[in-house]
């Protein structure tokens, strides 16, 4: 169920993460066939390693060249950065 699915991973292989901190290990080669699947209302690809679930997100944490560090909340602790490119439509998605 995919709203138990706090965030995708790229780690050489592909993996989820369930809200609880589960790990399972995925089919899917790319992230980008992982993305096509998923509400775009919900989940973000924050770069190339992540896809994140909007209620996993705990901070947003602004840096001085634009980037933008998001911390997933626990058990996950995980950290994404956002690119300066990419901030502002996140941004965006997230005060939507």
């Amino acid at each position: 169920n995919t709203a138990e699915i706090a965030c995708f991973v790229r780690d050489q292989l592909n993996y989820l993460y369930t809200f609880s901190g589960e790990r399972y290990l995925l089919d899917y080669n790319t992230l980008e066939e992982i993305e096509e699947l998923l509400d775009p209302q919900v989940y973000y690809r924050a770069n190339r390693q992540y896809i994140i679930h909007i209620d996993s997100i705990q901070s947003v944490k602004p840096h001085e060249n634009q980037k933008l560090t998001v911390t997933l909340k626990a058990p996950l602790k995980m950290e994404a950065d956002i690119s300066r490119e990419k901030a502002p439509a996140f941004k965006k998605w997230l005060d939507r």
